[in-house]
């Protein structure tokens, strides 16, 4: 099949719904398909041999969001900025000859719809969040198909458009996330004490990923020290509460980092805590931590319960809750037996999102549609 995964930022963000479209374009690849990705002018690559890349020129969302009218339309702004890169894109979705344009988000509707009029392409929405705008509901009618990440993702998707999407968990490399060696050095470059407790936090700083909440669940948990590898708009009020509660000592910001390096970060600490309180229709961190054999403490919102295998592989909390997080954690500080079988158990469990089956999936919605 000649596939065309349309997004524009796959090339401009690092992020989750990036990373499932590069991973996704290489098992494609790998498979005999012709894969080309379509996104925004940007600098993220990735190795992604027999996949072609195209980028567009587009204009940024901030730029609609300084009009008067639009400061606080956010939806509007992030349409706008999708459909002026798809004046420049859409005359190679109408030639490229392809068989499906895959979708990311519901803003590229109308394009991918425009250009199957021409085309006879077959247009599949991937849902992976609440990218809802007016007017959506018209258009997605007339989608050929619809997959969602999560099936707390694909009942918020069916309410909006009276259609159930297909549920296909996202996948991550098993290759790379497994259990292994911890870094021997990580301490001493930290300079973390040596009986401290490691809780780690992985993704975007932004409000709804609740940092703060593992921040403050760190004043009544005086043996842990948290390590946050990731970067964003919060970070600085992030620092400000760590100074705040006079925790700067056992806070420590890594920034981004690379997603090779992680599995050796994970394999390095004794818990993730995953503290989201909204847009988290999945959670593909959880899900590389439990793969590299590290119990997990979590929100229970959002496709979080999906990933994780409560009281098995890790536990979960209410969100926005500092005081159940921090018990939460004690008790599996304090109870190592307990945690090294959920270590144990974790990467089994992982196994499922292997990328081979979610691929599987993939392929037989390309064919039914």
């Amino acid at each position: 099949m000649r596939i065309a995964l349309y997004n524009l930022t796959t090339t401009t963000k690092f992020g989750g719904v990036e990373s499932f479209v590069w991973d996704l374009a290489r098992e494609l690849a790998q498979r005999g398909h012709a894969v080309t990705i379509i996104g925004g002018v940007g600098s993220r690559r990735e190795p992604a041999p027999g996949v072609r890349v195209l980028t567009f020129p587009f204009v940024p969302r901030a730029w609609f969001q300084a009009l008067p009218p639009l400061r606080r339309a956010y939806a509007e702004a992030k349409l706008l900025e999708r459909l002026s890169m798809a004046v420049a894109a859409l005359p190679e979705l109408i030639r490229g000859g392809y068989d499906i344009i895959h979708l990311q988000k519901p803003y590229d509707m109308g394009p991918a719809l425009l250009a199957r009029r021409f085309s006879g392409a077959k247009v599949l929405l991937g849902c992976h969040g609440e990218d809802f705008y007016r007017g959506d509901r018209l258009l997605a009618r007339h989608l050929d198909g619809a997959v969602s990440c999560s099936r707390f993702n694909a009942e918020t998707v069916a309410r909006r458009y009276a259609q159930m999407p297909e549920v296909i968990f996202n996948g991550i490399d098993l290759n790379l996330f497994q259990p292994g060696p911890a870094d021997p050095s990580l301490r001493e470059r930290l300079g973390l004490p040596s009986g401290a407790a490691l809780l780690l936090f992985v993704g975007r700083l932004q409000p709804w990923k609740g940092v703060g909440t593992a921040i403050r669940a760190l004043v009544q948990i005086p043996t842990a020290h948290l390590l946050i590898a990731g970067d964003g708009e919060e970070r600085h009020a992030l620092e400000d509460l760590a100074h705040e509660l006079k925790l700067q000592a056992r806070v420590h910001f890594l920034g981004a980092l690379e997603r090779q390096t992680l599995p050796q970060l994970y394999r390095s600490v004794d818990l993730l805590v995953a503290t989201s309180h909204a847009s988290e229709t999945f959670g593909i961190g959880l899900v590389e931590a439990q793969a590299c054999g590290l119990p997990v403490v979590a929100s229970r919102f959002g496709g979080f319960p999906e990933v994780v295998d409560e009281g098995r592989t890790g536990l979960l909390v209410t969100p926005r809750n500092p005081e159940a997080l921090a018990v939460a954690v004690q008790s599996l500080l304090d109870n190592p037996a307990r945690r090294t079988a959920m270590a144990v158990a974790a990467p089994a469990w992982a196994a499922q999102f292997a990328w081979s089956a979610v691929t599987d999936r993939v392929e037989n919605v390309y064919r039914k549609i």
